[in-house]
C-alpha cells in the first residue's frame, strides 16, 4: 500500500514538474514545405536585435475564433527566447484605452518595445516582421538627400528613386531632400547621407557640409554618374578609370545590353546574410583608390572575370583593347571605406553607378537585396529587412483533382469506414 502511495506522489510530482519546465522551455516543429510556422530570417533578426521586451497588444473583442487566429498568427514570435507577451483588449468593453491607444479599427495589432511603437492596422506575417523591423532599427532613420546637381530625385521617372524610397521607408528609414546651396549644414539628425548621381561637381559650400558631417560620424553614400573623381573631404580619393565596365557574363542573365557589370561575391564585412544570386550595376565606373587619406578598404564589389572597362562604342563586336587602358576584370564598381578618429568611426560608400536605386533598375535581379543591405551597413544596423516573410499557404490543384479530392472525402471515407465496421463485426461474430 505504502508502495504503490509513493508511486503516485512521485507520478504527480513528475508531472508537476513536466509542466512548471514546459512553460519556461518550448520546441516548435514546423514540418511544412513552405515554413509557415516558421520564423522569416528577417522577423529572426528582428527579434535578436530589440533592446527592450516586446508587447503585442491585440485590440479585439471577446471573439474566441478571432483571437484564436491572432494567437495562431503570433505563434512563432511568441515562441522565441526573447519571450514575446501578447495581450488582448476588448476595445468594446474598454472604449477609454482604445481610444487612449489610438485604435482605430477591430482586429488592430500594437507593438511595443520600450518608447518605440508600431501599429499593424491589418495583421499579416509581412506587416509583421516590417513592424519588428522598424522597432529593431538602431539611431535616427533620416537618409538626407541633395538635390541642385544633377542627382536622381525620389520620383516616379524612370530614373527616380521612388520604389527605392518606398522600400526603405517601409523598413523605417526616413527621406528628406535638400538643397545643399540654400541650408549652411546638414540637419543633426541625419543618418546618412546619399549622393544620388550628382551630374555636376559640388562646390566649395556643399562640400564643406559634407566634411563636416562625415567628421562627426555620418555615413556618406556616393553613387556616381559621371567619370568625375570623388574628393571626399579629408580624403579619400576615389578615381575611376576611363569609359565604363561591360561585361560579357551579362548574357547568362537575359541582359542584351552588355553595359551591366555583374556583382555576385559580396562581402560578408558589409552584408550579413549576402543576398542569393547577382546583382546588376548599369553603365557603371571602374573606380580605384587613388589616395586612401587614412581610410581601409573594408570590402569591394567586383563584376565578374569577364569584364572590362570599355573606352569605345557599345555598337557592334566589341573587345577589349589594353592600349587604350582598357584592364581585364574582375574591377572593382563599389568601395567601402571606413576609418576611426577619436572613437569616432567614420563609414563612405562608393557606388559606380547610380543605377543601382533607379526605378527602372531596382527590381533587377538582386539589386534591392542589395542596396538595403548596404544601407543597414552604413547605418551601421544588423538587419537584412529585404527579404521576404514567411509565404502563405498557397495549394493549386486542377478541377480534376478538386473533384476527386472532394468525392473521396465525401463518399470514399464514409464508405471505408462501414467497411471496415462491417468486416470488424463478422470478425467478432465468427470469433
Amino acid at each position: 500500500m505504502t508502495r504503490r502511495l509513493l508511486f503516485f506522489v512521485l507520478l504527480g510530482a513528475c508531472l508537476l514538474l513536466a509542466a512548471r519546465v514546459s512553460e519556461q522551455y518550448t520546441w516548435r516543429l514546423d514540418v511544412s514545405g513552405q515554413r509557415i510556422h516558421s520564423l522569416s530570417a528577417t522577423a529572426q533578426g528582428a527579434l535578436d536585435a530589440l533592446q527592450a521586451p516586446l508587447e503585442i497588444t491585440a485590440f479585439i473583442p471577446d471573439y474566441p475564433v478571432q483571437r484564436a487566429q491572432i494567437e495562431q498568427l503570433l505563434a512563432p514570435y511568441l515562441a522565441h527566447p526573447g519571450r514575446p507577451v501578447l495581450r488582448f483588449v476588448d476595445p468594446v468593453e474598454q472604449p477609454a484605452l482604445a481610444r487612449e491607444h489610438g485604435v482605430t479599427r477591430h482586429g488592430e495589432l500594437q507593438l511595443q518595445a520600450g518608447p518605440r511603437r508600431e501599429v499593424i492596422p491589418v495583421p499579416g506575417t509581412a506587416a509583421i516582421d516590417l513592424a519588428l523591423n522598424r522597432l529593431a532599427l538602431r539611431g535616427e532613420h533620416w537618409i538626407v538627400t541633395l538635390k541642385g546637381h544633377g542627382e536622381a530625385e525620389p520620383d516616379e521617372t524612370p530614373g527616380g528613386l521612388a520604389r527605392f524610397v518606398s522600400q526603405a521607408e517601409g523598413l523605417g528609414y526616413r527621406f528628406v531632400t535638400i538643397d545643399p546651396r540654400n541650408t549652411s549644414d546638414l540637419p543633426d539628425n541625419t543618418a546618412i547621407l546619399l549622393l544620388a548621381g550628382p551630374e555636376r561637381t559640388y562646390g566649395a559650400q556643399t562640400l564643406a557640409q559634407i566634411g563636416r558631417f562625415a567628421a562627426r560620424g555620418g555615413p556618406v553614400m556616393w553613387l556616381l554618374d559621371s567619370a568625375e573623381p570623388v574628393a571626399f573631404p579629408d580624403g579619400p580619393r576615389v578615381d575611376t578609370l576611363p569609359g565604363i565596365v561591360v561585361d560579357a557574363a551579362a548574357a547568362q542573365y537575359g541582359l542584351d545590353s552588355p553595359d551591366n557589370a555583374i556583382v555576385s561575391d559580396y562581402p560578408k564585412a558589409l552584408l550579413r546574410r549576402p543576398p542569393e544570386g547577382a546583382s546588376v550595376l548599369k553603365q557603371a565606373r571602374a573606380l580605384t583608390l587613388a589616395d586612401s587619406g587614412g581610410w581601409t578598404v573594408v570590402g569591394r564589389l567586383d563584376s565578374s572575370p569577364r569584364s572590362w572597362n570599355e573606352t569605345g562604342d557599345l555598337r557592334g563586336h566589341i573587345g577589349r583593347n589594353p592600349d587604350l587602358g582598357e584592364q581585364a576584370g574582375p574591377v572593382s564598381v563599389g568601395l567601402a571605406l571606413q576609418r576611426e578618429d577619436d572613437g569616432i568611426e567614420r563609414r563612405l560608400l562608393v557606388i559606380g553607378s547610380r543605377h543601382l536605386i533607379t526605378n527602372d533598375q531596382i527590381g533587377q535581379a538582386q539589386n534591392l537585396t542589395l542596396a538595403l543591405g548596404l544601407l543597414n551597413w552604413l547605418s551601421d544596423n544588423p538587419l537584412v529587412a529585404a527579404d521576404g516573410a514567411a509565404p502563405d499557404l498557397d495549394i493549386r490543384w486542377s478541377a480534376r483533382v478538386a473533384g476527386l479530392l472532394a468525392l473521396g472525402l465525401m463518399a470514399g471515407l464514409p464508405a471505408t469506414y462501414l467497411a471496415f465496421g462491417l468486416w470488424l463485426r463478422a470478425r467478432r461474430r465468427r470469433a
